[in-house]
C-alpha cells in the first residue's frame, strides 16, 4: 500500500510542474455562443465541447423540430471537431439534454447514424427547458487524432 501511495504522490508532484496550455476556441463558422463560454476548450489532447443546440450557423437561427436540430447539432458538432483535429469517432462521451423523452426514439436513430467504428458512452437527461427553447442539446468530450 505504500508503494501505491507514494507512486500516487510522485505523479501529483510531478504534474503540479507541468505549464501546459488550456485553449479555448471560438469558432468564426458557427453560431454566435449565446453566453460567456467557449465553443470548446481543448488541454492536451482532451477536448470538451459546449452543449450544443440546432442553430443554423448562417441564419443563426434555431431549426424546427427535433430531428432537424438533432442533425444540424451533429453537423455543428462536426465542425468543432474538424477545427481541433478530431472527428465523430474521436468522441469518448456525450451527454444529451432532451425535453421530452417521448422524442428519445427519433433522436437515438439519427444519432445512431452519425457513428460508424463505435459508440460514445452517452447519458441522456430530460431537463424542463433548454436556451431558445431548443428541444435537444449535446455536449461531448472527445480526444485529438
Amino acid at each position: 500500500m505504500n508503494k501505491i501511495a507514494s507512486l500516487f504522490l510522485l505523479i501529483v508532484f510531478s504534474s503540479c510542474g507541468n505549464t501546459k496550455d488550456i485553449v479555448s476556441v471560438n469558432h468564426s463558422n458557427l453560431p454566435t455562443a449565446i453566453g460567456p463560454y467557449s465553443h470548446s476548450v481543448s488541454y492536451e489532447d482532451l477536448l470538451f465541447i459546449s452543449g450544443q443546440i440546432g442553430i443554423d450557423p448562417q441564419s443563426n437561427i434555431l431549426r424546427e423540430g427535433i430531428q432537424e436540430q438533432t442533425l444540424q447539432i451533429f453537423e455543428n458538432l462536426k465542425t468543432i471537431l474538424k477545427d481541433n483535429n478530431s472527428d465523430l469517432d474521436h468522441i469518448v462521451k456525450t451527454t444529451i439534454f432532451i425535453r421530452d423523452m417521448k422524442q428519445f426514439e427519433a433522436v437515438n436513430k439519427i444519432y445512431g447514424s452519425y457513428f460508424d467504428k463505435r459508440f460514445p458512452a452517452r447519458s441522456t437527461i430530460e431537463v424542463v427547458s433548454l436556451p431558445r427553447n431548443a428541444a435537444i442539446e449535446i455536449e461531448c468530450i472527445a480526444i485529438k487524432k
